[in-house]
């Protein structure tokens, strides 16, 4: 293993994870609230808190692309499998039949969007990763 492109690409996959949760912030704060409290200052201090949980997400994808790869093969296909594989066991409440029956729209729009978040950031992080020549 890579560690050292396994770090860069836990770098690129936490940006990448932090952007996303920055706009859902940014967003829900404009288009879910009447009038938005939050100014661009405390919105900037609120996504701080979320640098961490986004670098150490950003390292276990970045890890599990690595561990992935030589036994499925570089390359998107194996990206998508891991990012997804780190989507369900990071939002396990998506597999609950309470959240689709009281809200199906927004627990949809959340899927997607989560997913989405995961598959790009996984992708990206497998970009970053090449193994080491024996």
């Amino acid at each position: 293993m890579n560690w050292k492109h396994i770090w860069i690409g836990a770098a690129v996959a936490a940006v990448v994870l932090w952007l996303f949760d920055l706009g859902n912030l940014i967003l829900t704060q404009r288009i879910m609230v009447s009038e938005p409290n939050l100014l661009w200052g405390e919105l900037m201090a609120i996504s701080g808190s979320l640098v961490l949980p986004s670098l150490v997400t950003g390292f276990l994808l970045s890890w599990l692309y690595a561990l992935a790869r030589p036994r499925l093969g570089p390359g998107p296909g194996t990206a998508l499998l891991t990012g997804t594989i780190g989507f369900a066991f990071a939002n396990p409440q998506f597999f609950s039949l309470s959240i689709w029956t009281s809200y199906p729209t927004a627990a949809f729009t959340q899927l997607a969007t989560f997913w989405l978040k995961f598959a790009a950031a996984t992708y990206l992080a497998g970009w970053q990763y090449i193994e080491k020549a024996p």
